[in-house]
Formats: C-alpha cells, sequence, structure tokens
C-alpha cells in the first residue's frame, strides 16, 4: 500500500480548525458590526462545532462505505463554496446558517482524515504519525490566529472568509490529485440502522469511551478557549490582531508537547502519556486561576499559562484519538466519526455554556468551566490505566 503523505493530511486535518482559529480573533468585531449579543456571537463557533460534530457520526460510516478520498474531497468543496458565501454575510443569522454548513464539510475531512492515518499504519506507529501530524498541522492554525487578527484588524472580519475560501480551494486540488485510497475493504452497505448498531456496538467498548472522553475534555478545553479568550485579552487592552499573535502560542506549546509525545508515546504507552498530560493541565488552570483570584492579571502571564495548556495537550490529544480508533477491529471509520463528534461536541457545548453563564465578561466562570474538563479527563486517564494494568 502506498503511504499518504504525512504534509498533505495535516493539512487534510488542519482544515477544520482553521475553521476555528481563523475566526475567533474577529468574534469581537462580528459582535460589534453585526450588533449581536454574546451568546449570538458566540453560536459562529457553537453551531460550526455542533455541525462537525454531527457530520461526523455520519463522514466516519460513509467513508467505510464509499472510501476514504470521495469524503474528504467532496468534504474540501463544501467548505470552500460555504466559506465564500459566508464572506458576503451581514445578518448573524444567515452568517450562522452558513457555518453549519461549513461545519458539515469540515467534518468529512476531520474524520476521514484520521481514518486514513489508522489505515495505513499499525497501532503505535499511527500514534506516533498522528503525533507528528498534530505537530505539523498546528502550523497552519497558529498562522491562522496570526493572519486573522491582521485581516478582522486591517480589511474586516468578511476577509477572514475569503482566506478559508482560498485554502478550501488549495486543499481541495491538493486531495484530488494527490491523495490515495487507503481503505481496503470496503462495507458492503450502509444504512440509519447499520450506523446506529454500530455506534451500540462502539459504545460498550471501555477503551473507546475512555479514551474519546480524554480526548473530547482536552480539545473541548482548547475550544472553548477559542470563544472566550478573545474577550480576556480585549480587557487586558490586547486588539485582534494582537490577540491572534498572543493566542497563537498556546498551539506553539502543543507543538512541542506533541514532539515530546512523538519520541516517547511508543517506549511508555498511550495510556500513561494520556495521564501525565491531563496531571499537567490540570496543574496550569490552578495557577491561572490562583493568578486571576490574586489580580495578577497580564497579557504575559495569560499566554505563559495558555502556552503550558498547549503543552500540556500535546501529550494528550493524539494517544487519545489512536486509542479510541483501534479499540475498535471494525468499522474504524464510525469509530473516528463518533469519536471526533464527541470531542468537538464536548468542546462546542462547553464553549456555548461558558458564554451563557458569563464566562465573556468574568473569566474566573471561564476558567472553572475549563477546570471542570480537566477533572473529569483525568478521571477517564485513571480508568484508562487500571484497565490496561487488570488486562
Amino acid at each position: 500500500m502506498n503511504k499518504p503523505n504525512i504534509l498533505l493530511i495535516s493539512v487534510l486535518i488542519a482544515m477544520p480548525i482553521m475553521g476555528m482559529t481563523m475566526i475567533s480573533p474577529s468574534l469581537p468585531l462580528i459582535k460589534g458590526d453585526l450588533n449581536s449579543s454574546f451568546s449570538d456571537t458566540q453560536m459562529v463557533l457553537s453551531i460550526y462545532f455542533l455541525f462537525l460534530a454531527i457530520g461526523q457520526l455520519f463522514a466516519g460510516p460513509l467513508s467505510d462505505r464509499f472510501g476514504r478520498k470521495p469524503l474528504v474531497i467532496y468534504g474540501s468543496l463544501i467548505f470552500s463554496i460555504s466559506s465564500l458565501a459566508c464572506s458576503f454575510s451581514n445578518d448573524i443569522s444567515v452568517l450562522i446558517l452558513l457555518r453549519t454548513i461549513q461545519g458539515i464539510g469540515a467534518a468529512a475531512c476531520f474524520a476521514v482524515g484520521r481514518n486514513i492515518i489508522s489505515d495505513s499504519f499499525n497501532r503505535s506507529e499511527a500514534a506516533s504519525k498522528m503525533s507528528t501530524v498534530t505537530a505539523y498541522m498546528v502550523v497552519l492554525p497558529i498562522l491562522c490566529f496570526i493572519f486573522g487578527g491582521m485581516f478582522a484588524e486591517y480589511f474586516g472580519w468578511h476577509s477572514n472568509f475569503i482566506a478559508l475560501f482560498l485554502i478550501g480551494i488549495v486543499i481541495f486540488i491538493l486531495l484530488n490529485s494527490s491523495l490515495k485510497e487507503t481503505l481496503k475493504i470496503m462495507s458492503k452497505d450502509i444504512s440509519i440502522l447499520r450506523i446506529l448498531k454500530n455506534y451500540i456496538t462502539i459504545f460498550k467498548n471501555k477503551w473507546f469511551i475512555c479514551f474519546s472522553i480524554i480526548g473530547g475534555m482536552q480539545t473541548g478545553m482548547y475550544y472553548s478557549m477559542n470563544g472566550f479568550m478573545p474577550y480576556e485579552y480585549l480587557r487586558l487592552g490586547a486588539s485582534a490582531s494582537e490577540f491572534g499573535l498572543w493566542f497563537s502560542l498556546t498551539s506553539v506549546g502543543y507543538i512541542f508537547g506533541n514532539l515530546i509525545n512523538s519520541k516517547y508515546t511508543i517506549k511508555i504507552g498511550l495510556e500513561k502519556m494520556c495521564l501525565y498530560g491531563t496531571i499537567l493541565s490540570l496543574i496550569f488552570i490552578f495557577t491561572l486561576i490562583i493568578l486571576n483570584l490574586i489580580e495578577v492579571q497580564s497579557i504575559f502571564f495569560l499566554t505563559f499559562i495558555c502556552l503550558l495548556i498547549g503543552f500540556s495537550h500535546g501529550f494528550v490529544v493524539a494517544n487519545a484519538m489512536i486509542g479510541a480508533i483501534n479499540s475498535v477491529s471494525e468499522n474504524q471509520g464510525a469509530s473516528s466519526g463518533l469519536m471526533g463528534a464527541l470531542q468537538v461536541g464536548f468542546g462546542g457545548f462547553a464553549g456555548y455554556l461558558i458564554i451563557y453563564f458569563g464566562g465573556a465578561d468574568i473569566f474566573l466562570i471561564s476558567l472553572i468551566g475549563i477546570l471542570i474538563m480537566s477533572t473529569i479527563s483525568i478521571f477517564s486517564s485513571i480508568i484508562a490505566n487500571i484497565i490496561k494494568k487488570n488486562n
């Protein structure tokens, strides 16, 4: 079998994240320009997360039936066209509707991209490759944070969606010309009943549940931070472009965490690396809460702690992805879709709740929200390690 180009897969999996990081710096500007509430503005991210989650539930099984390549090609095309439509929107309701369509297109690439790695490598190699992929792919969201803030500040938030359109077209062309099919055996049929049956079977898998909760809570923390962090940076005096620059360092920390993870995962094991990462994450969030309570607040301290949180996530996310997908011997497309849906769904739901309960105005509320998520991920990591020990 021809191995997939790792850089291309990195771009593929990065696209849905770019749909978030390119828009996040512009949220305060969208709120002001469209005269919308905090909750409605947050829906620009939350509805994208929701349909990114729902779409993965169907993208995974569809890729088991029709192959990986068709799903990611059509997904990238839908993402691109809807991005262009978003750039012409001047109404918050229309923008939210178009983000729904954009999320569906992104879902195909997000879910199926992970399957391409799982198809092509064994369990330990796949975890190492996934860590490398996420280290590469996170560079693009970093650039999206930086340039997203600059575009929004100097050219208006509509330009951010034009940029996403151009990115989507480039990805579509690269996939169509370079990607080879990686699925060895395709499912014979597909139906709603079959999909539901597959998901019920997957939910009975204790390994899958543990790894999905671990990965879902850790990535959910990051996704929700994209919703409330712009307002905290704004309170500290940062512009949209400055927020994009400073908060992009969170992803830099994630890169370094992934690089360390790719070196030691095979030796230490997925379960232990997840536990180490979740513990570090909790420590860093506690530190941020303490700094907030004693009113030591500055852009430097906030950015540094966010960088460390990103570093801790680098120990967890790739391992949780591979652990969940490879815990299921058959219908790995379905397992990838379900796991991805849970991850993104946690992030979108948590982000909306945080803003709904006042997280945009009171930073401590936001921190308590991600503290709860971090604690849940630690308990799931402990359970995963206990299960492995008993087996």
